[in-house]
Formats: C-alpha cells, structure tokens, sequence
C-alpha cells in the first residue's frame, strides 16, 4: 500500500502512472500530517465577493440547463450554497436553488428547500418557482399528516409577504383537510385563500361545490367576471360570466358582455359565421336593457346583410322596433319574417337540409319548425289563428312534445277555448307556457292568488323571453309586479365598487392590450462581459394584466439567438424560462425582468472564440408554441416576437497585449488577474476549438503563444500556485476558467495541488474541475476526498461527482490537440 503521499501525489499517480499502476491501491485516507488533512479555517471567516460569483455563474448554468442529472443538480446547489457563503449579500441564490432541488430525484431537500423559501419569498418572488417548490415538497411527503405539517410551516415562514403565494399555499392545505374529512377547515383555508387571490380558480371551485349557497350571486357574478379579465381570450368564459348576467336579469351588464363575445368571436374565428347561441342572448339581453333597443334591431339587420334568416332574432327585432315606436316598421319586419319562415318551412319538405357551411356548424338559415311558427304567432306577432294553425301542426308532427303540447294549449286559449286546453294541461310537463295557461285556467276560476303565482312561476322560468313579458303584462293588469330573486341594482352597485364602473367587458385585441419591449443592458460588449437583457411587457390596456398559468400572457418567455460573422451558429432554445413577478399589472405598467443573455450554448461559444468578430441576433418569444410548420412562433399572434441584435468585436491579440496582460501575474490587483485568466483561458480553449474544427476565422498566433499561456497557469507564481495566501480567489477564477477545457496531465497536475490548499473553496473548486475536465481515472481521489476532506460541502462535492460517475455522466473533454500549422504573426 502507499503510504505518506499527500493528495496531490496520489492525484498525479491516479491520472498519469502507467497502465501496471491500475492494479494498485488508493490509499483509504491520507496521514495526519499532511496538507489536505489540515482543519480550514471555518466558512463563516471567508469572504469574497468575486469567488462567490464564480460559484454562482457556474450555479445558474446548471439551474437553466435544458437537460441536467440529479447528481449535477446537486453540484448546482453545493456549489450556489459555497457562493453564499462566501458572499452573504449575494442576491438571486435562492430562486437557482430552489429549481435545482426541484429537479434533484434522489436526493430529499424538503428541509432546505422550506429554508430557502423562507429566504426568497417576497412581493415580487415568481410564483412558478415557489409553486414547482410547493408541489416538490407535497411530493416528498409520505401522508396527509406530513403534509399538513410541511405546508404549515412554509405558511408561517412567509406569512404575509406574498399574498399570491399565501393563497396557494392556503388552497393546498385546504385540500389536506378535504382529503381528512374536516369540512370546517377546508373551508377556513380555501376562504382564506380566495380573499388573498380573487384568481385562485381552485379555490373558488371548491368553495362553489362545498358551501354554493353561501358564495352568493354577487360574489359569483364578480368571479366570473374575473375569469374574463384574467384571459380576455377565453371565449367559453365570457360566455359563462354573459350568461349568468342574464340569468340574474342584469341585462344592462349582459347585453354588452354578449357584444363582446361577439367580437371576440369575430377575431378568433375571423372566417366563420357569428353563431346563434352568442347573437340570441345577445339581442335578447339588448331587448331587456334600458339602452339596447336599437342594437337588437341593428343584429338583425346584420344577420340579413349576410342572407342569414332566424325567425327567433326577428321576432325579438319587430318588438323591439315597436318599443322605439316605430309600429310600421315592426308590422313590416314582423310580417316579412312570418311570410319567409313559412316560405322556408314550405321548401324544408322539398329540399334536403343544406350541409353546414363551416367547422363550427353555423346555417346560413337556421331550419324553421311549426313549433317556432306557432310560437311566433302566440308571442311575436300575435295572430290567434295563425297560432292555433301552426301549434296544431306542430302537435300533430310531435304528439309527445312538452313544448308542442303547451303550444297548442296556449294557442287554444288565446283563441277563448280553455276548455279544450285543460285536458292537454294535464298531461303536459311544467314550463313557461304550461304555466301561463294555468294562469288563464286560474283566472277564468275567479282565483286571483293563483293566477298571479301561476304568472310569477311563469316569468322565473324565463325572465328575458317575450312570453315572460306577456306574463309580466298580465301581472299589472292584476296590480301586482315580478320581483326578481336577486336585487339586481345592488348587485349592479356591488360589481361597479368591486371593478369599477367598466364592468362589462370591452373587446380589445391583444396587440393593443399588450406591447412587448426587449433591449440590452450596457455598450460594452467586448469579450468577458456579461450580455443581459431587459424584457418589459407593457399593459396598454385599461384593466390590469392578469399573469398567471390560465391568463392572456402567462409568463413564459423563449429566446432564441442567431450567430453570424466569423462564425454562425443558430441557437433556437437559448433561454426559457417563467416570469411571474407580478400577479397583476396596472393599466400603464410593465411586468419587467432581466435575463442573462450570454448563457448556455452561446456562453461556450463566446469564452471558448475570443478572437471571433460576432453578429448576434436575440429574438423573443412571449408563451412559445410550435407551429405545425414546426416554426416557434408567439401563442398570442397578434403580438410579433421581439429582435434586437448587438456586435461582439474580437479581441486585438498582439505579442505586446499578451505579455502586458502576463506581467499583471506579478501585480497585487485580483481584479486585473482575474481578467487575464479569462483571457488566457480563452485564448487556450480557442487554439483547441480550431485545432479540431480547422481555421474557421482570421487569429493571431505564434509559436511561442501557447507555451506564454499555460505559463500563466502552470508556473509557481502563476494564477493556479502562485501569489499570496489572500490570492485564494484568484485560483478559484482561474480554475472556473478551465472549466469546458480539457486538461492535459500537467495542467491537471498543477489544479491537483489545490486539492491540498488550507481553504476549503479552492480544494472545492479544484475537485469540480478535475472531475469535469481531467483525463484518467479519477475514481480514488474522489473517493479519498469524500471520505477525508475536512469540510462538509468539498465532501458533498466528490460524493456528488461519485455518483455522477457512478452513472455514466461525467463529462470529459478529449485531451487537446495540437495546434495546426499557423503562420507566426505575433511579434
């Protein structure tokens, strides 16, 4: 067995002996006297802004990796916990965190994951990263009991802060308890978390199913309307919060709320006919309203602008002409109307039913049936004959009809002969017109509280239609009067102080509700420097932009970048991530974010080509979908993605910069070495990259070039070994430069030493590096440093590394190649 070797020997001895060494043994811990044995000083005495970075940038990388293993979200968060410690005002640690441990399989961080929870959540924490938080933990808990505790906890740790997250977090225990069986809490939780967030659906709906007659029509009607502004393009939504307006006989707030299915139907379905279920209610609910008698007349015009026939329209269209008091232009239409129906009932037992002309089956001319004809004459243009005609035929085609029997019934009566109507009345099912014949019978009794409940059950049934107008008719002349079951001006009153007075939806397209602004931050884009971007989507509209998982924009955001000039490259899924900062966005305001732009495949590209002159293009996308040409193009297509571009110059490599940026080794500024090992290792990684892939762009080069470089790196006053005991961060930087560098034996040899350095960060650090990026087999030094190392997040760190090896994951570069023949214009 070896004995007596410090780390750094037998790391040199596992990467570089000859393949006879293979057979020897590791030595299972190193003596106490030697370097890497030494107690470090505690983390909590380090400090340094500029290693904490390097943790980090190495950190984020790893959290907004498309694809990443459970051991390498483990390096991310080791690796982001050393950068806050070395740094404890280091801002945007917790949110990588908490995506890391989110997609760590094996490993359970319900613990931390509370703690860093506790540290994150804010007013402007993103909900999508304290949700997926929240759903890891409920996963990782083992029953109901440990559920509710876990949620507890993280409610009380952030009580207060969020009242988005607050209302989540109440939803989620409020389904505990249903899962438990206590009734009273869930309510408790779910009320509470309804009041924190109008636009916690699930709330709602559990509220709605557990106690629907303690929501109450208000406070229904207010969510509905919620709905609407949450996604403004949910037509089925709309139609939900427009329908149950009128059913609370709030025609003045329906009638403008169908306006705008309407148009919202236009704009989604731009080649498709307007279809009865959005124009009936909608001219019906203009009918009933104060102010919409000239619109019901103006839909049906529309209708037959377009050869479009509705004998149901028409009718509500004549009496609305003859409310505005425009008799002879009522008795015309409604004239005109009976005449065509019958026309087309005529030809409907001649002709075949004409196919439906588009996806939505919308008729041109909706088929006409003796029920319809018979109704029209009963309640539209009141023709006693004509109604008894029809309600016969009608009856007579479909002797089981309830609507065809109660037909009949009503038309005999109007046509004085109740006796006849009474036999059918007894075996006809209750409706609206079953019960205004009940009410004839009544009167004709002499039964006068009867006949006025048979009316009022009448009128309930169908409050909007032109028989429950009749019904009401008939209520004054009976002096009496039909109130509606809920107050509808206070609940006018109610909607108006709760969203002001638009309360009634109006259509906007999206381009003009929303504008989207994407710019970069800073001038200097010369190599080294961060590229970010500035993303504001601004609300242009008059009701605030609501940004959540079901809204118009719900967060998510893809960009997409384009390389040409000395080299091209076309990156389609640069960045994606989900921006929900904001639940609700003011009418005027933004949502805004900064993203770094110099990440992923670009990030590579960028350090590995200093001497590349780069166009870049940066194209934004807002919720990206693929379309079925396969292109990523915006959900929402009235908003066009957002481009901008920048330039990214070479690096004026001479002889003279070189050894300038060489000589700032032996200076003091950490600053100025930092720099130069980016540089430096740039300048390597970019003599390796041509090396395999050929002469892609003009560069400057020399003989003497390469050996200048590693000398920065390799030699006892270099970045890698040399300076003082306070230059410990430059080691760290200049081994995060490495990194994606394959190293040779004498570089790896160099990094090895810093296995053996007193501070925990830099033997962290070196153990990273040589795991990704050394050749050989680095099995037994991991393995002697997670058994050995004297700090627990270096331990972490290679039995991390353990287990990504384990698995097959490591990533190794191949060792460089040499340099091709080039001619030597350094001087």
């Amino acid at each position: 067995m070896v004995k007596n070797r410090s780390i750094a020997t037998c790391l040199a001895m596992v990467l570089f002996a000859a393949p006879a060494w293979a057979q020897a043994q590791f030595p299972p811990q190193v003596p106490s006297g030697s370097a890497a044995a030494r107690v470090a000083p505690p983390a909590e005495s380090l400090s340094s802004p500029s290693a904490a970075a390097r943790f980090w940038d190495i950190g984020y990388e790893l959290a907004h990796a498309e694809n990443i293993s459970g051991p390498e979200a483990d390096q991310g968060i080791i690796l982001l916990t050393a950068a806050k410690s070395l740094n404890t005002q280091l801002a945007g640690a917790e949110p990588l965190l908490l995506k890391l441990a989110t997609r760590s399989a094996d490993k359970n961080y319900s613990d931390p994951v509370i703690f860093w929870l506790q540290k994150y959540v804010n007013e402007s924490a993103d909900r999508a990263v304290v949700s997926d938080a929240i759903r890891y933990l409920l996963s990782r808990a083992n029953s109901r009991e440990e559920r509710r505790i876990m949620l507890e906890r993280v409610a009380n740790s952030v009580k207060d802060r969020n009242l988005a997250v607050n209302s989540e977090l109440a939803t989620a225990l409020g389904l505990v308890m249903l899962e438990k069986g206590d009734m009273d809490r869930a309510k408790f939780y779910l009320v509470q978390a309804y009041n924190n967030n109008k636009y916690n659906r699930t709330a709602f709906a559990k509220l709605l199913e557990l106690t629907p007659d303690e929501i109450g029509p208000a406070n229904h009607l207010e969510h509905l309307r919620l709905v609407v502004r949450e996604n403004p393009l949910d037509l089925k939504e709309a139609l939900r919060f427009a329908g149950y307006a009128e059913q609370l006989q709030l025609y003045d707030i329906a009638a403008p709320s169908y306006q705008y299915c309407a148009e919202l139907f236009r704009y989604l379905y731009p080649s498709e006919q307007l279809p009865a279920h959005i124009y009936l209610p909608w001219a019906s609910s203009c009918y009933n309203s104060q102010r919409g008698l000239a619109t019901c007349v103006q839909i049906a015009e529309n209708m037959r602008s377009v050869q479009r026939f509705d004998i149901l329209l028409e009718a509500l269209a004549g009496r609305a002409a003859l409310k505005l008091g425009k008799s002879q232009d009522a008795q015309r239409m409604l004239q005109q109307a009976g005449q065509k129906a019958q026309e087309l009932y005529q030809s409907a037992d001649t002709q075949p039913p004409a196919a439906a002309p588009d996806a939505l089956n919308v008729e041109s001319v909706r088929p006409v049936t003796a029920k319809q004809l018979a109704w029209f004459y009963c309640f539209a243009d009141l023709n006693p004959t004509q109604a008894l005609d029809w309600a016969n035929k009608a009856y007579s085609a479909e002797p089981n009809s309830p609507s065809a029997t109660a037909l009949l019934a009503y038309a005999l009566s109007i046509n004085n002969q109740l006796e006849w109507a009474k036999p059918l009345l007894a075996v006809c099912e209750q409706s609206q017109v079953a019960d205004m014949v009940q009410a004839k019978i009544q009167l004709a009794a002499g039964n006068r509280p009867n006949t006025i409940q048979a009316i009022q059950s009448a009128i309930a049934k169908d409050p909007g239609s032109l028989a429950a107008e009749k019904a009401r008719d008939w209520l004054r002349q009976l002096g009496s009067q039909y109130a509606p079951p809920a107050d509808t001006k206070a609940l006018a009153a109610f909607l108006a102080e709760r969203l002001g007075n638009a309360y009634a939806p109006q259509f906007v397209a999206p381009d003009k509700m929303m504008d989207v602004r994407f710019s970069l931050r800073g001038t200097d884009f010369s190599y080294g420097n961060e590229l970010e971007g500035v993303i504001a989507v601004v609300n242009k509209g008059v009701e605030p932009l609501i940004v959540t998982e079901n809204s118009l924009f719900q967060g998510n955001i893809r960009v997409a970048a384009r390389v040409s000039g000395n080299l091209t490259r076309d990156i389609p899924n640069l960045l994606s991530d989900t921006i929900r900062t904001e639940l609700s966005v003011p009418p005027g305001r933004s949502l805004a974010c900064t993203r770094r732009l110099s990440t992923g495949e670009l990030r590579n590209l960028l350090l590995t080509c200093p001497q590349a002159a780069l166009d870049i293009q940066f194209t934004l996308y807002l919720d990206p979908v693929v379309t079925e040409t396969g292109q990523i193009s915006n959900r929402l297509v009235d908003l066009k993605p957002v481009t901008i571009s920048l330039k990214r110059p070479a690096v004026p490599v001479t002889g003279d910069y070189v050894r300038s940026r060489f000589n700032v080794l032996a200076s003091s500024q950490e600053s100025q070495k930092v720099l130069t090992s980016r540089l430096f290792a740039g300048l390597l990684k970019e003599q390796n990259f041509l090396a395999l892939n050929g002469t892609l762009y003009p560069f400057q080069y020399a003989d003497w070039l390469p050996g200048q470089l590693r000398l920065a790196f390799t030699s006892p006053s270099g970045l890698l070994l040399g300076g003082s005991q306070t230059d410990w961060a430059v080691k760290i930087n200049a081994m995060a430069d490495l990194l994606n560098y394959p190293l040779d034996q004498e570089l790896a040899g160099v990094v090895a030493k810093n296995l053996s350095h007193p501070l925990w960060p830099v033997r962290l650090m070196a153990v990273y590096l040589l795991a990704k990026s050394s050749v050989g087999d680095f099995a037994g030094v991991l393995d002697w440093v997670a058994k050995n190392d004297t700090d627990d997040l270096v331990r972490s760190m290679a039995q991390s590394l353990q287990s990504a090896s384990a698995a097959g994951l490591m990533l190794r570069g191949p060792a460089p190649l040499p340099a091709p023949p080039l001619p030597a214009t350094l001087r």
